[in-house]
């Protein structure tokens, strides 16, 4: 596993799209599995945030919203709303890059995109993640200024041999 801790995993929209996707290459979607197979073993929780959740239902066709439906019905992958923890730790995201001197804390990016990404960070935070799987660089970038390790699913251990999907495409 990409840890040797317990804390929970949180993924972003682009992560939930390649898990869903018929597009995905063949060495992405065994480390997806694997992500999956080793967090159930090692009871770890794969957090999806519901503003991610959010941006892969509004690009989602009926295949991959079949796809992610049975996703979310494995034991170890949890729905993770965006409640006043969140709000409180995302507002803690918003004060410090303020204090900082800039809201955008250095990204170039649309500032609406920004406070979605720290949604979801602010989500990973209060669920106590210990990886962010991101393929949005914005998330990670943020994720690892507060001490969250972030990863692209090209930088998550392969599997040590083929195995089975476990999720149906």
């Amino acid at each position: 596993m990409t840890q040797a801790n317990n804390s929970a995993i949180a993924i972003d929209a682009n992560v939930i799209v390649a898990w869903c996707s018929g597009k995905t290459s063949a060495d992405n979607k065994e480390r997806l599995d694997q992500l999956l197979l080793e967090a159930h073993r090692d009871k770890r929780r794969i957090i999806i945030p519901t503003p991610a959740m959010a941006e892969f239902l509004v690009r989602a066709e009926d295949a991959s919203t079949a796809a992610f439906a049975a996703l979310e019905k494995r034991a170890a992958v949890y729905v993770a709303a965006f409640d006043r923890m969140a709000a409180f730790e995302c507002a803690l995201l918003d004060a410090a890059a303020l204090n900082r001197g800039d809201k955008r804390d250095g990204s170039t990016e649309p500032y609406q995109k920004i406070k979605i990404d720290r949604q979801i960070i602010a989500i990973a935070k209060v669920h106590a993640c210990g990886l962010v799987i991101a393929e949005d660089e914005g998330v990670r970038k943020i994720a690892q200024r507060v001490g969250i390790e972030a990863k692209t699913i090209a930088e998550l251990d392969p599997p040590p041999q083929s195995s089975l999907p476990l999720v149906q495409r």
